[in-house]
């Protein structure tokens, strides 16, 4: 029993401050006492209990050994996350507050007493879209072997139906990242965000704090903690606090100087130093702001030279997770930038920046070297140091970032970013055969925290970095930096200069890439003009030009041009190359995918299956080309309604993606899209609109609403729905593809053709017969035109018509119409074919139709 004189009792007051807290920790620590009791007893027994500790995909950030508990913040987070009984909501908290105000502090420290409390802690860097990805991705993966291939959104899926769980998301302070997309949809677990950006409160309406400064005590307590002293009189403590305004990592900057200096004299130092920056640099602020600046500059000012260089150069990557594999990988090339086109070597400059980097780091990888280099700036708790699957990362905080490049000048800026950039450019090489791109997965956050003007200082930097980009598929960095090469190379070697071509080639693919179709065009034959004019037709840049260029004009919908000239570049493949060479067997599976999209299906299907035979032949059953070569012969099988044979392959490709790339690649995607046409057909709907509600997600996240791949799955999807008898929801969605077609490829478009016909169909289905004539007759029109009346798919839009003509009443155009459908079915089906049967007995009923009206109309007369 303790007693107190009063409520106002110093010591009282903190007991009542942290009582709640003890009540709301003591059922954690009674499991902990009972496993622990439970433990003994089994020894007995021999049989081990299982373990209580919660699995950390991701270790968490240190706790500082200076950190000062806020006992109002952490019974705040207890009672949002840890609630009694379950409520109608998943548990939230947000803690947002300014840089150094100690948020990640206070949920580290929050997490690591609680921690019991979870089967599993998910520690994520939300700093960027991508990393909040790595991290998913990785937490999944490390739950077992069965999850070696799954992705981020698996890891979504999985929390979704787990119980128990935290997940962390550590500075979330981009403006326009939504974290909609990575969260579980269940209330068996909690999600804890930090960020700077007070907007993520809306995330947990009741569950936000805003984390301030400290308060007085607090501030001098943390002071003191950090001297190693608490000195008789705290006026000096509360003077530099006061002018720190009791800033966390301010007042941890004091307190480190302090150690090495006197409390006494530390206030005139600071302010002393504070206006010497203030007339070295023309940075605005009031005394309390160049106050924290010269906080950290006394401390920053004692580190060695070469601990100060590091960290200048660590100021332009990325504050987080940087791998200390990028210093060892770099060192030992000697920092140089790759040559990724021989005409356009690094250039000698390069020599200035790789001489001061070897001046910080030494000439030749040293490990204790460099820990001798990074170990005074971690006593400084300038950076944090975490160990993740055997990798060694830093993490500085933003805030320090932000005063080393706000107290550099202009022309150190720029050096330094350069410095990064080589640094970075050391550890980028060409990947060889199907070497993994992971590397650059781990390095893009330093990429994209460059500076521009770095990553374009010179050409060789520019391809480097666009070989990056492009391999990750990042389009709209990759299209900025080809714009950048094709303006250089132009410019100073003209427009018939190989590397212009090379890059206003690759421009005119990533244009295809993003469905800027018409640019895509436009430069694709700018392109294959100035090869044939150069080099001749037959010269494999040339045909390579030519075969781009064909998929472009496939892709809008140009498809007798597309596949005249892909007939061209299969001639000239086996003419160059030879029959068995891999870009011959690749010529010869886009012309059959031309011949398919014009319906020649019986042609397409002779090709694809010696297609299939030579690319199992030349690269075995699980070669990425065989799986795409036998995807293409399902389509094509599913078109014959081949339906049997067309989806047991189809399901087979299915799997082999599924190991060869992961459910989640767009390849896989594009694999279930064409099983769930199959199963339209089968009729297996149920299925179908699953798999293409998964595909059609992924699609609009990964490459936008308005790409052509999306806008298909869309199409697709509303097939189904129309299948499946919601006429209401396929009509809408048809609608909405149509809108999007037309303003994305225009209507002389095989596709939006396709979905003209489509609404049109489903409008006849919902009695609408007037809309659904005008619409028919318009796609019938753009099709003839297009591609003229002996095509398979002109022949279904002029049936679509006759069935809505023959309901309108008008039996003279819809016998005429079947008559042409007949001929064709007859010339290129045959008459047994089931579609021939079926149109011979319309065209009969309309004779019949016809002719009893004419009979009826002449005995009126």
């Amino acid at each position: 029993m303790v007693k107190f004189t009063d409520a106002n009792d110093q010591n009282y007051r903190k007991v009542i401050d942290y009582l709640p807290e003890l009540l709301d920790r003591g059922p954690a620590r009674v499991r902990e006492n009972w496993i622990r009791e439970r433990s003994h007893r089994s020894i007995a027994t021999g049989v081990l209990p299982p373990s209580q500790t919660a699995v950390l995909t991701k270790p968490l950030p240190p706790v500082s050994k200076s950190y000062i508990q806020r006992a109002d913040i952490s019974i705040f987070l207890t009672r949002r996350l840890l609630p009694p009984t379950p409520g109608e909501h998943q548990p939230r908290c947000v803690l947002h507050g300014s840089s150094g105000s100690g948020k990640t502090q206070l949920a580290v420290a929050w997490i690591e007493v609680h921690k019991d409390r979870f089967n599993m802690i998910i520690v994520i860097d939300a700093s960027s879209r991508q990393q909040i990805e790595t991290d998913l991705q990785t937490a999944i993966r490390s739950v077992g072997p069965q999850y070696n291939k799954a992705t981020w959104k698996d890891a979504v899926a999985y929390l979704s139906r787990e119980v128990n769980w935290l997940l962390f998301f550590d500075n979330a302070d981009e403006p326009n990242l939504s974290l909609d997309r990575y969260l579980p949809n269940s209330r068996s677990g909690a999600v804890l965000v930090t960020t700077r950006n007070r907007d993520y409160a809306t995330y947990a309406p009741d569950g936000h704090v805003e984390v301030e400064a400290l308060t007085e005590k607090q501030a001098m307590d943390l002071l003191h903690k950090i001297i190693g002293t608490s000195p008789p009189s705290t006026s000096a403590s509360l003077a530099i606090v006061r002018e720190l305004e009791m800033w966390p990592l301010s007042v941890t900057q004091a307190g480190l100087y302090i150690r090495t200096s006197h409390l006494d004299t530390y206030l005139a130092d600071l302010r002393m130093h504070r206006d010497e920056l203030r007339q070295a640099t023309s940075l605005e602020g009031n005394d309390h702001l160049w106050s924290k600046y010269a906080a950290f500059n006394l401390s920053f000012a004692q580190l060695p030279k070469k601990s100060q260089e590091w960290m200048k150069i660590c100021a332009f990557l990325r504050h987080s997770s940087i791998p200390l594999s990028l210093f060892r990988s770099s060192n030992r090339v000697e920092f140089r930038a790759p040559t990724i086109m021989i005409t356009q070597p690094p250039l000698d400059d390069d020599e200035l920046a790789i001489s001061r980097l070897r001046g910080i780091f030494g000439s030749d990888w040293d490990n204790s070297s460099f820990q001798q280099l990074v170990d005074p700036i971690s006593r400084t708790s300038f950076i944090d140091t975490s160990d993740n699957d055997g990798q060694s990362f830093y993490k500085i905080h933003s805030l320090v970032q932000l005063f080393i490049q706000d107290l550099l000048g202009p022309a150190d800026r720029e050096r330094y970013a350069l410095l990064a950039s080589q640094l970075v450019l050391g550890t980028i090489r060409p990947l060889e055969g199907g070497e993994s791109n992971i590397w650059y997965r781990q390095i893009l956050p330093h990429i994209e925290a460059l500076p521009m003007r770095a990553k374009t200082s010179h050409i060789s930097h520019a391809l480097a970095y666009h070989m990056v980009y492009k391999s990750v598929g990042n389009w709209d960095a990759t299209q900025q930096l080809e714009k950048h090469c094709c303006d250089h190379f132009y410019q100073r070697y003209g427009p018939t200069y190989p590397g212009t071509l090379d890059m206003m080639g690759s421009l005119a693919t990533t244009f295809r890439h993003r469905g800027q179709l018409e640019e895509a065009e436009k430069l694709g034959r700018e392109v294959l003009q100035r090869r044939t004019e150069i080099v001749g037709l037959k010269h494999s840049d040339t045909i390579l030009s030519m075969n781009n260029l064909s998929l472009t004009l496939s892709a809008r919908g140009k498809l007798r041009e597309a596949e005249e000239m892909k007939r061209k570049v299969l001639e000239l493949r086996k003419e160059t190359s030879g029959p068995d060479h891999p870009d011959t067997i690749a010529a010869m599976g886009n012309y059959a995918s031309a011949l398919h999209s014009r319906g020649a299906l019986r042609e397409a299907e002779k090709i694809e299956r010696e297609v299939v035979e030579l690319r199992k032949r030349t690269g075995g059953l699980q070669d990425l080309t065989t799986i795409i070569a036998m995807r293409n012969l399902a389509l094509t099988l599913k078109k014959l309604d081949q339906l049997e044979d067309a989806e047991k392959m189809m399901r087979e490709v299915l799997a082999l993606l599924e190991v060869a790339l992961g459910p989640r690649h767009l390849e896989t995607m594009k694999a279930k899209s064409g099983l769930a046409t199959m199963l339209q057909s089968a009729p297996q709907l149920e299925e179908a609109e699953k798999l293409e509600r998964e595909v059609l997600e992924f699609q609009a996240e990964e490459l936008g609403e308005r790409h052509p791949d999306t806008m298909t799955t869309m199409h697709n999807l509303a097939v189904t729905l129309h299948h499946r008898g919601d006429l209401v929801g396929s009509e809408k969605m048809t609608r909405h593809v149509l809108r999007l077609q037309m303003d994305v490829l225009g209507p002389r478009n095989a596709d939006t053709i396709l979905t003209m016909s489509t609404l049109g169909f489903i409008l006849h289905r919902r009695g609408q017969w007037a809309e659904a004539e005008k619409m028919l007759r318009e796609a019938l029109k753009l099709r003839k035109d297009m591609f003229g009346i002996q095509n398979r798919y002109t022949i279904d839009i002029m049936s679509n018509l006759v069935v809505t003509l023959y309901c309108r009443g008008q039996l003279e155009e819809a016998e005429e119409k079947q008559r042409v459908i007949v001929a064709w079915r007859m010339e290129n089906l045959g008459p047994r074919d089931a579609n021939t049967i079926d149109a011979k007995s319309r065209l009969a009923k309309f004779s019949a139709e016809l002719a009893y009206r004419i009979q009826n109309a002449a005995g009126g007369l």
